[in-house]
Formats: C-alpha cells, structure tokens, sequence
C-alpha cells in the first residue's frame, strides 16, 4: 500500500511538473508571439510612416526625385516659360547669398581653439534651414490649395526653389566635406602637419570627419523639421498678391547682386576680399548647373537620385583638380600657380562654383525620402566614389610629387 502510495505521489508530481513545464512553455510562445506582432505592427507603421515621408520629399523638393513607394509626378523639363525665368533667378539670388553664408560661417568658427570649425557649421545651418522648408506648409497654402493650376505643389514656387536650391543648396557644401576629410586622412591640411604615428590613422580621421559632418546635418534636419511644426501654428498664410511682391523683390535684388558683382570684379583689382567676389559670381553657376542635373537626371532611375548624385561626385572632382592647381608644386618645389589674382579665381571656384554644385543639404533630404537599405546604398556611394574621386586626383599627385600651401593662404 505504502509502495502504491508513493508511486502515485511521485506520478502527481511528475504530472504537475509536466503541466508546470507545459504551462511556461505556452507562456513563454504566448510572449514570444505577442512581442512578435508588436514587432510586426511597429514596422508596418514606421513603413507607412516612409512612404509619406517619401511622398512629401518628392513634392517638397524643387528638383524631385523618383522613391518606389512615393506618388511620384515627373514634371516637364525646363519649360522656357515667365514662371521658369522666375524660378532661375530666385535661385541665382539665393546662392549669392548661400555662399556669403557659408565663407562667413567658416570664416566665424575657424579660429585657435576652437572644437569644430569650418564648413560643418554651414552645413549644420544648412540643413536646419532646410528641415524648416521642406516641412513648412501654412505659409504656402494659399497658393498650392487655390492656385493648383500654377503651384502644384510647394517644390513649384519659384521663391521657395530659391530658399531651397539656391540659399540652402549652396550654404552646404558636399565637396567640401569630401576635401575635408581627405586633408585630414592624408595629413594635408593647409599650414598644419600632425605626422601620424602611422598611415592606418587617416582612416579614423576620415571616419570622423564623416561621422561628425554628416551626424550634424542629419540633426540639423531634424531640428528643423520639429522647429517648422511650431512655426507653422504662428505664420499666416501669403496671398498670391504678396507672394508676387517678394517674388519680384527677390528677382529685382538677384540681377542687381548679379550686376554689382561684376562690376566690383572689373574695376576693383586687389584686396583679399576679391576672392569673396568671384565665389559670388561663380556659385549661381553651379547652384544653376546642379538644379539642370537634378531636373533632369534625378527622375530617371528609381530609389537614387542620380541628378544630385552627378553634381556631387562631380563637384568634388573639380574641387579636387581646382585644389591641385592651387596647392601643387613642381620637382624643383615651385608652384603651380604663381599669381595671386589666379589664387582669387581658384578660390572663387572651390568656394562659389564647386560650392554651389554640390550640397549636403538635398543630399540629406533624399536619404529621409528614401527607404532605408536604398538610402544608405545612395550615401555610401556617393560619399565613397567621390573620396576616391578626389584621391585619384589629389592624393595620387601629393604622393608623387607633393603639395604645398596656397600662393595666398
């Protein structure tokens, strides 16, 4: 009986055990399933979350760009139309005053001491700019809900293709950062010389040169998203009336900036400051030659904003060769360029031409509208190609024959 007893004790204990094990096993799949579909249900939202985003960066952005996921409409190209005169002139008004922005930010923050300087500062204003345009939408309603037939869409307002393309566009500059993070890599810096302990250091500086330039304009952007949804609760819409005003203001002061540049470069032949004039005539070119590429180019191939992509890799390429003219020497240690008024055009080309044809800016607004596998395909690439791009150019001649400081650093 005693032996029967115990038997069927440790059968009940089994059992209990077994159901107990049973039981957590049920709880930890029950656990395991929930958390599955909360998973499920967080990323379906952030994906929904995407497509809108995309679909407000197609249309927010001048040039557009063509996302799978985004409601996508190619528009004509380079329509010679009043409208379209308006568009190239609110931009030619805007990259003056973006690079202006730009030299004098670098210009403020490059000084002893100092923890960042330079054009990270510009890019950072940049993109806060930027972040506050492209989700601003009280001040453009007006035109874009009864004015459908002539603004589409905000990306369609000349004077916002101004703020955009033109000032915002050429205050960033991408071919800058590249240049950067060369000089840093390769221990090129102008007048500055750390001697690595050895080459394997130049590859963290180019790392963080990219970390932190890039990081900072992502933020940016960020900033500038959140500060336009406050923004937007005390700004008044325009009229379409109004907006004809600042439009003709904002293309009366861009031809007499035009004019009064070049005046200022024929009559005025020395002082430093003549390498801030040619940097004011030559960024509307770039800033103008960028948006033709990105019309164009940016539509043609899905999930990469070629347009853009082009005026990237290109503009780091001839800021490369400019920098080369600029900065080398032959065997003997003499310069390449010996004339100080050469040095004035250079810079007016690295600063205002290279300047105005690459952007981080747009860049970063593309990688928001872009799905994330597609977007870091997009940076890395471009990032990548245009380091090596300068390498090819730059680096292959400091190895070889050397590089020295500027005639007019």
């Amino acid at each position: 009986m005693s032996f029967s007893s115990s038997r069927d004790s440790m059968s009940t204990g089994a059992d209990v055990e077994r159901r107990a094990s049973l039981s957590g096993g049920s709880m930890i799949r029950r656990r395991s399933s929930i958390e599955s579909t909360r998973l499920q249900r967080r990323r379906t939202i952030e994906e929904a979350f995407t497509e809108v985003a995309a679909e407000n960066v197609a249309h927010a952005l001048p040039e557009g760009f063509n996302a799978k996921f985004a409601d996508f409409r190619e528009t004509t190209f380079l329509v010679k139309t009043k409208k379209y005169h308006t568009i190239i002139w609110n931009i030619i008004h805007g990259a003056i005053w973006g690079v202006l922005v730009r030299r004098g930010l670098t210009a403020l923050t490059s000084y002893n001491g100092s923890y960042l300087s330079g054009v990270v500062w510009a890019n950072f204003t940049a993109c806060v700019v930027m972040g506050i345009a492209v989700d601003g939408e009280e001040l453009w309603s007006i035109l874009v809900d009864d004015h459908a037939d002539i603004y589409p869409h905000k990306g369609a307002i000349p004077l916002y293709t101004g703020i955009t393309t033109g000032f915002c566009g050429t205050v960033s500059s991408f071919s800058s950062v590249i240049l950067e993070a060369f000089n840093k890599a390769a221990d090129t810096e102008i007048g500055i010389h750390y001697n690595y302990p050895n080459g394997a250091y130049g590859i963290m500086q180019f790392l963080a040169v990219i970390l932190a330039q890039f990081g900072l304009s992502i933020m940016g952007f960020h900033i500038g998203k959140q500060t336009s949804a406050v923004i937007d609760n005390y700004v008044r819409p325009i009229t379409k009336r109004q907006y004809k005003i600042i439009e003709y203001i904002s293309v009366t002061t861009g031809v007499c900036l035009v004019i009064i540049t070049c005046v200022l470069i024929g009559v005025k032949h020395d002082g430093a400051w003549r390498s801030w004039t040619f940097s004011m005539f030559f960024a509307p070119f770039g800033a103008v030659l960028r948006f033709y590429l990105s019309k164009y180019l940016n539509s043609k191939v899905e999930n990469f904003p070629m347009g853009t992509f082009t005026a990237n890799v290109g503009g780091s390429l001839l800021l490369g060769i400019f920098t080369l003219i600029g900065r080398g020497k032959f065997g003997d240690n003499g310069r390449l360029n010996n004339s100080i008024i050469g040095c004035h055009v250079l810079n007016g080309l690295d600063d205002g031409f290279c300047g105005g044809l690459t952007t981080v800016s747009t860049f970063v607004v593309e990688l928001f509208g872009l799905k994330t596998v597609f977007g870091y395909q997009y940076g890395v690439s471009s990032i990548m190609l245009s380091f090596i791009m300068v390498i090819l150019v730059l680096g292959s001649y400091n190895w070889t024959v050397g590089l020295t400081d500027p005639y007019c650093s």
